[in-house]
């Protein structure tokens, strides 16, 4: 009995070590990667502002099981937001289009979460920038080889 005891407040106390540790990650994080484009604002837009255009350099989109709904929020010349969900989790994307140069267009992609103070998700969130990462630089060198192919 007295080990039952002793497993169910070590439990408990664990726990509240991880929730305590756990509050110094941040509820919000931003996941973010930009490329350069030789190309005219003009040339960029039509493959960032129309959805349907995204399954040419998007490799969440050229993921045939369909995991992730995607609406396209809000549209402009400098910035598309969109609202993703995937299972239970829901979060925002934008793709920001600055001119650095004159012909050099930077397209920054971002992903935003926020999290609950459940400590699993906040630890989970830690791994985000690696899980994410590599899919967004490499759907940024498409968009770019995309774009510059085409004079």
């Amino acid at each position: 009995m007295q080990l039952i005891k002793l497993v169910i407040i070590s439990a408990f106390a664990f726990f509240l070590l991880l929730t305590a540790f756990t509050l110094f990650i941040p509820s919000q994080i931003r996941i973010s990667r930009a490329i350069d484009i030789t190309a005219e604002r003009k040339e960029v837009l039509p493959l960032v502002q129309q959805l349907d255009n995204w399954k040419s350099w998007n490799a969440y989109l050229q993921d045939s099981s369909g995991r992730f709904r995607i609406s396209l929020t809000e549209i402009s010349d400098s910035l598309v937001t969109s609202n993703w969900v995937a299972g239970d989790k829901e979060f925002a994307s934008g793709l920001a289009i600055y001119e650095a140069r004159q012909g050099t267009i930077t397209v920054q992609w971002y992903f935003d979460f926020r999290l609950k103070w459940y400590p699993w998700e906040k630890i989970a969130s830690i791994v985000y920038d690696r899980q994410m990462g590599g899919p967004m630089e490499e759907s940024l060198v498409k968009l770019k080889e995309r774009i510059e192919s085409n004079p």
